[in-house]
């Protein structure tokens, strides 16, 4: 993630939508059970980019986790990037 991405999951994370709020609940779930989930004091952080999870689940960014285990859950919150290239 880019400053700017950490920037606006944090704004985001004091007044998420509902929808916001749905993608964050089941991003932590995946995180809570996982290896790079470690505390640093009170906070839960990502071992493999340094972020605390409890922003991190609301970045608008198509799976951001290092993992890639968010890929899944995403997918359904954000829509398929439209173009108008083709390969031809």
């Amino acid at each position: 993630m880019n400053f700017k991405e950490i920037i606006e999951a944090w704004k985001i994370s004091f007044n998420p939508t509902d929808k916001e709020v749905e993608l964050a609940e089941a991003r932590i779930k995946i995180c809570d059970n996982c290896e790079y989930n470690i505390p640093i004091l009170t906070v839960q952080v990502c071992k493999g980019c340094g972020c605390p999870i409890g922003k991190k689940i609301f970045t608008n960014s198509f799976d951001p986790c290092p993992l890639r285990k968010w890929k899944e859950i995403d997918q359904p919150y954000f829509d398929p990037i439209k173009t108008d290239k083709t390969i031809l």
